[in-house]
Parts: C-alpha cells; structure tokens; sequence
C-alpha cells in the first residue's frame, strides 16, 4: 500500500493506493474455471490513534484500489489505514502528514 498525505492551510489531502487483486468471484481464468473471490470489505482510517473513517467494500472494487480524502489536520499527524477482506486477511500502512 502507498499513502501520501499532503497538508496545506489546514487541509490534508490523502491518496492511497492500495495493492489487492480484487477478484469478484465471477471471472474465469484460462482453462474456464472461476477464479475464487477475493475483495477487500472493510478499511478503516485512523489519525493519531482516534477513529477517522470506517469505510465498507464490496466485490465490484477494481483491483488495485485508489482512495482520495480530505481532513482537517496538520504536519505530523500521524495517519493509519487498515483492511480486511473476503479472506479474512488484515493489511494495514502508516503514514505521517508532510
């Protein structure tokens, strides 16, 4: 996962990129089989330890998710992302607010 958090007059705007295959459950793989779900359900963001966003998904997220969000804030805080998915497999990045 890569994470920029960019502050500016008390605004910190986050990109994210989350690296996760995605796959809904639907698609076929060469030989026609179905090639088992795998998405990510639920994220949650965090900002110096204190509940920011919770955020719920679902098999139609493209591979590879890009996240864009706006808070208030300031250089230094520090920002957590965490994820779950369909596997029941949690990932999770930090990041500090430049």
């Amino acid at each position: 996962m890569r994470i920029l958090a960019k502050e500016e007059n008390g605004i910190v705007s986050v990109k994210a990129i989350i690296s996760h295959p995605n796959e809904s459950g639907s698609r076929k793989d060469e030989s026609g089989n179905l090639v088992p779900a795998h998405f990510i359900k639920e994220g949650f963001v965090s900002l110096n330890g204190q509940p920011l966003l919770d955020l719920q998904f679902g098999a139609s997220v493209s591979k590879d998710p890009f996240l864009q969000f706006k808070f208030t804030g300031k250089k230094g805080d520090r920002l957590s992302l965490r994820f779950t998915d369909s596997m029941s497999q949690e990932f999770s990045a930090e990041a500090a607010v430049i």
